[in-house]
């Protein structure tokens, strides 16, 4: 089953995942591509502070928007957000290569 992993490094330069509802939380702007986006949609996404770390939150996509997003040279690009409902914690891991340097991975 695809899945996938986000590296949410702590810090204000770093998207982070918020709560929308009680139920639904989003991710912050990731650079994925639309396609990428259309493929994970009912699948896992697991959010690691660190590659070699057991992801500290995990949940299933249930859908993604695009949005315009102001990067800190100041040029705009359209950054990913993903919908997803949170599910107990999983400890997902996966091994340190296969990462962007966005620092997304998709395990299909």
């Amino acid at each position: 089953m695809p899945s996938l992993h986000l590296l949410n490094q702590e810090g204000p330069q770093f998207p982070q995942p918020y709560q929308v509802a009680s139920d639904v939380m989003e991710s912050g702007h990731w650079r994925v591509s639309i396609a990428r986006a259309e493929a994970v949609i009912g699948h896992p996404v697991h959010f690691h502070r660190r590659k070699a770390e057991a992801a500290f939150l995990s949940g299933t996509i249930t859908g993604y928007r695009r949005e315009p997003y102001i990067t800190e040279k100041g040029r705009t690009s359209t950054r990913t957000i993903f919908v997803f409902s949170p599910q107990p914690e999983t400890h997902a891991t996966t091994d340190v290569t296969g990462w962007t340097l966005a620092g997304v991975k998709f395990v299909p």
